[in-house]
């Protein structure tokens, strides 16, 4: 199963990447659902996680729907500093399928505040302790690569660290809504419907975006929260925009997480992004000079998530080089990044696809709603948001879009990547003729 597993990545991945990062990987069980996969050394399988993990959970599934994907150091593997574990995640009455579980480094005490997080920091924390929030329920806002998933998980720690015997159910969108499904088809309703109304203490629920268009699956949720907020249950929702302007969702969904104490996390400032590196680099076991961490901080402003991407891309290849982690290496590595924010923009990028697509610019940006011309629109603002520094608001400008339509745009490309090889190659393809993929 892992070989295929690979084998169908084959065609999303560098071959270069594919060969240091995952044929070092080994299936080592499978059980409860979950396929462990140990790496050579806590590094290794830090950059997997952060690079790989997604797609490749997505490839197994198509193998073995449901089936989780657990990282782990090999046991000879030196340990790097980490927190000490924490609680586990107690489980819900069991339908058939493995319960996830939280990040054991996605707490409170690991997450750095400033400038645009902490009033998401202290409003989560305010409800994590019950108290300070006047609501049971927090939506958290923001795009990908700010914190959302680490404080909403933050919330289950600390709840489980008061409580040990609370009942958390953690999950996405997409989660719930494959859990209902199943849950259909194997005659089990009424159970699932207990697990989440009857049996949750706290619902953490992420990307609720997921649900747009999805009828069945927000009359269930809505019956959900209703129940749990009876019952003065405690719900985290996490989004990428304001309910309110996901396109799909019913009205009486988008009541429910109306109700919610909506937070919008914003990039972290310039000293906040060196503190989250230098926790990183502490937690690696690795001293890095301060000006490397600063250069980094400067050349990768919006994307926290990125930024640690391109410290851990560093101390690989300062590692597997030989070579100092100094600003030659730092510059090595972001060299091409940079430069390829400073050559594109959205306009150009626009002009591409549609050229490649064989339409005018005029009809990618223009009102038609036909899936030919859908598509190929939410490639070019996904590429615009990847390979450029230009905000959702800006490329939503160049596309005569508002910015909430460009990030539900570019999800659904996100999303859609992982199952349908066709658009994936398709986008390998644009990004080839970019000159950003190799």
């Amino acid at each position: 199963m892992w070989q295929e597993t690979l084998a169908a990545l084959g065609g999303e991945l560098d071959p270069r990447e594919a060969s240091l990062w995952l044929e070092p990987l080994k299936p080592q069980a499978l059980s409860n659902g979950r396929l462990v996969v140990s790496g050579p050394n806590q590094l290794h399988c830090n950059t997997v996680r952060e690079r790989f993990a997604v797609r490749l959970e997505r490839a197994l599934q198509d193998k073995q729907p449901g089936l989780r994907l657990s990282l782990e150091a090999a046991p000879s593997a030196k340990p790097t500093a980490g927190p000490a574990p924490g609680p586990r995640q107690m489980e819900l009455p069991r339908l058939g399928w493995a319960q996830p579980r939280l990040n054991q480094r996605y707490v409170f005490d690991n997450f750095l505040s400033g400038g645009g997080n902490e009033f998401a920091c202290a409003a989560a924390k305010a409800l994590a302790g019950g108290s300070g929030l006047y609501s049971n329920s927090l939506f958290l806002m923001s795009s990908t690569g700010l914190g959302k998933s680490h404080l909403t998980q933050a919330v289950g720690h600390q709840v489980l660290g008061f409580r040990p015997d609370s009942r958390v159910a953690y999950l996405t969108a997409e989660d719930f809504t494959n859990q209902m499904t199943a849950a259909i088809r194997g005659k089990k309703t009424q159970q699932f419907k207990e697990r989440f109304r009857t049996s949750c203490d706290l619902f953490l629920l992420e990307e609720v975006q997921f649900l747009a268009g999805k009828e069945k699956t927000q009359e269930e949720l809505v019956y959900t929260l209703d129940a749990l907020a009876d019952q003065g249950k405690r719900v985290v929702f996490t989004g990428r925009m304001l309910p309110s302007q996901v396109k799909g969702l019913s009205a009486a969904l988008a009541s429910r997480l109306a109700d919610s104490v909506a937070v919008g996390i914003e990039p972290p400032d310039f000293a906040t992004r060196v503190r989250i590196l230098e926790r990183q680099a502490a937690q690696e076991g690795v001293q890095v000079p301060k000006p490397v961490l600063e250069f980094l901080a400067q050349e990768v402003p919006g994307d926290i998530r990125r930024m640690r991407s391109a410290l851990v891309g560093i101390l690989a290849r300062g590692s597997l080089a030989g070579r100092p982690l100094d600003l030659k290496l730092a510059a090595e590595v972001m060299g091409s990044i940079s430069a390829n924010l400073a050559r594109h923009t959205p306009e150009h990028i626009r002009d591409l696809v549609a050229s490649v697509y064989g339409m005018t610019p005029a009809v990618l940006t223009g009102k038609s709603r036909k899936k030919s011309v859908v598509t190929p629109r939410n490639m070019a603002m996904c590429l615009s948001r990847r390979h450029t520094d230009a905000s959702y608001k800006s490329i939503g400008q160049v596309f005569n879009r508002d910015h909430a339509t460009v990030m539900y745009g570019v999800d659904q490309i996100e999303r859609r990547l992982g199952s349908e090889p066709k658009l994936a190659a398709e986008l390998s393809f644009l990004e080839q003729r970019l000159g950003v993929s190799s």
